[in-house]
């Protein structure tokens, strides 16, 4: 459920031009200039000038905080601060929802000065946080706000406020001259001793980005950049030993770098430090450990780190079970566009664990994780279009996200599509999507395609092997499938003492339809020594489970005296339970003993509706009993015309 991801991420949060020029737009219109104008700043410095932008979107938080103050207390507060707000409990318990208040304790955190070694990184995410911020403090703040600026015919904020530098929001995209270029400044800077220039031409030539990619020589200009207690060049070193790149794989030596570069304050250190801890990769398995250093990145913006700290608050590993925090720590990921973290949430929504069970708002973090081509949110968000839970049942919508999962080997979602077509009368999709989901070691897929080649297909030499795959597996459904080919034959061999095998092997795991199979065979002497009393136990077994097929052949045995003394009480009281269930056999027994008064009062009347019963079932002697009955009017009034029907419906089946 949690990600693992231990390469350098080259690509950076970026918060879309339009979202913040509206933003700056709404704050100017509500007379917030101030805050507009370094909103703005925030984002323009983001790439260039990190610490710059940290210090605009601190001070978006503080003027953020200052005027909410302002409108939920009804006065103006003492100080102007961002931590005296944050401490002001009555003020703070006013900030809904809580996932803000979570957003603005973790922009105070971030924006506080630091090394500098992260800042880019952080700024962009800071970003991120912010704009969810600014967007909450606008609707609070004038509700009726966006609905007077959608009338507007113009807006004059263009002249109040500079462009934007569309450029800045996509300096990731570099064409190839320009990596080129910086490798060979790098490499001149890197041989004079920089640091930075050093760690910055591993990277190139780590990652083939102007220089022809090399672990070797990328790991020669990590050491020189380590050396120097460079935090990036310490965490991608250890990266390098982690997953064996360009040297031995060596998780001894990727934790020893990893915690120098940790205790330097870099965010993906402490992360991967966590990952090997929680994981036990050249240590022993350390819940404990590995929820510190995930603390530590978790609150630097480490959106990974986040997600696995609300994995472990789920199930309690390394800290107190604590599903609150759990979805706390989900939403800060989730937040930030982490896919696994949004797939977290809503599983957490469905689930209603740590939070009021909620359809919609799973079906919300779903598709956006889906959106990111999560396989299992994908799975998810099909699931909820073909139940109609928490948006508008789709079929169509089901089966496209059905489709996309399956295809990348979601064996559930293979499976789904199969029954989706299967009830569609597609035996051809089904046994399409059935067939790769059993050979994928999905179970019941199996189970349903041996049904479908029996039921529909008439292709039961090939049931054989999916019943046994399954059978073998200990899927009793199954295994009582397999004992019923080999009992009757049907495509394959007849043979009995394989049925016996499997129908047991069925019946310890309490299967009532095998049990009656069994019992059907020990009677019989079929595959088994003929045993009336284990034949009785059998029996037993399932009618008191409701079985009424086993209830009809107990009571045939007490009626037959077969094994045990002859008892028509006992055998009329399995027997009626049987007729209950609409057992064609058992309203014909039950008829024959209230016709000569055995075991239950002698009574005409209710034996001709007992007949009916069965005759209307087709059962051949219950229609010629029901036609002598109107012959002889017993019970009925006397009718030739019926008891000529009747008689003759009886012959029919003969022929």
């Amino acid at each position: 459920m949690f990600s693992s991801f231990i390469e350098v991420e080259v690509s950076t949060i970026v918060i879309q031009y339009e979202i913040l020029r509206e933003q700056c737009k709404k704050l100017s219109a509500l007379s917030l200039t101030n805050l507009a104008k370094n909103l703005q700043d925030a984002s323009k410095f983001t790439v260039t000038k990190p610490d710059i932008s940290l210090q605009r979107s601190r001070l978006v938080l503080e003027e953020i905080l200052y005027e909410s103050y302002k409108l939920e207390m009804h006065t103006e507060p003492k100080l102007k601060s961002i931590r005296t707000l944050m401490n002001n409990r009555s003020f703070i318990a006013k900030i809904h929802p809580r996932r803000i208040y979570l957003l603005m304790n973790l922009v105070r955190k971030m924006t506080i000065s630091s090394s500098g070694i992260i800042e880019a990184k952080a700024a962009k995410i800071v970003l991120d946080y912010i704009s969810d911020i600014v967007e909450w403090f606008i609707n609070r703040y004038d509700r009726s706000f966006i609905a007077s600026l959608s009338v507007r015919k113009g807006s004059l904020l263009e002249d109040v406020l500079p462009p934007f530098d569309m450029n800045i929001l996509h300096q990731e995209d570099q064409p190839t001259d320009d990596y080129e270029y910086a490798a060979n400044w790098f490499e001149l800077a890197a041989n004079e001793g920089n640091a930075s220039a050093q760690y910055n031409l591993g990277v190139l030539y780590n990652h083939g980005r102007g220089v022809k990619r090399d672990y070797k020589i990328a790991r020669m200009w990590y050491e020189k950049a380590a050396a120097q207690q460079d935090a990036n060049a310490l965490y991608s070193l250890g990266v390098l030993y982690h997953l064996g790149q360009g040297i031995a794989q060596n998780y001894e030596e990727a934790a020893r770098l990893y915690k120098a570069s940790a205790d330097l304050s870099n965010a993906d250190a402490q992360y991967n430090l966590g990952v090997l801890h929680n994981q036990g990769l050249g240590m022993p398995i350390n819940f404990s450990e590995a929820a510190k250093w995930y603390v530590l990145a978790a609150n630097q913006g480490n959106t990974s780190a986040q997600n696995n700290l609300g994995f472990l608050y789920h199930n309690g590993s390394g800290v107190p079970q604590n599903f609150e925090e759990a979805i706390a720590y989900f939403e800060m990921a989730a937040l930030a566009g982490d896919a696994s973290a949004q797939y977290n949430l809503g599983y957490m929504y469905i689930k209603g664990r740590g939070i009021a069970q909620n359809f919609q708002e799973a079906a919300r973090w779903f598709h956006l994780a889906a959106l990111q081509d999560h396989t299992n949110a994908e799975f998810q968000l099909a699931m909820l279009y073909n139940t109609g839970q928490g948006l508008q049942q789709d079929t169509v919508e089901a089966l496209k996200w059905f489709k996309l999962a399956a295809h990348k080997g979601h064996i559930n979602a293979q499976y789904c599509l199969g029954v989706l077509y299967e009830s569609e009368k597609n035996s051809t999709g089904a046994e399409k999507w059935w067939q790769l989901a059993a050979n994928n070691g999905h179970i019941r897929a199996g189970y349903e395609l041996g049904r479908l080649y029996v039921n529909q297909l008439q292709q039961p030499e090939k049931a054989l092997h999916y019943f046994k795959v399954a059978a073998e597996k200990g899927y009793p459904d199954a295994q009582f499938e397999l004992g019923l080919l080999y009992a009757t034959g049907i495509g394959i061999t007849l043979n009995y003492p394989e049925a016996v095998k499997w129908w047991r092997a069925a019946t310890d795991q309490s299967h009532i339809s095998a049990e009656y199979q069994l019992g059907l065979l020990y009677e019989q002497g079929l595959g088994v020594t003929r045993d009336l009393d284990e034949a009785r136990r059998c029996y037993r077994l399932a009618a008191t489970q409701g079985h009424a097929g086993a209830q009809y052949q107990l009571g045939n045995l007490y009626d037959k005296g077969k094994g045990v003394e002859q008892d028509y009480t006992e055998a009329a009281r399995w027997i009626g339970q049987a007729v209950t269930k609409g057992h064609a056999k058992a309203q014909f027994q039950l008829a024959q003993m209230h016709s000569h008064g055995q075991g239950v009062p002698k009574d005409f009347a209710k034996a001709a509706q007992l007949y009916r019963l069965a005759a209307n079932q087709g059962h051949q002697k219950a229609q010629f009993q029901l036609g002598m009955l109107y012959k002889k009017g017993q019970g009925v009034a006397q009718d030739y015309n019926e008891a000529t029907r009747w008689l003759k419906k009886s012959l029919e089946i003969l022929h």
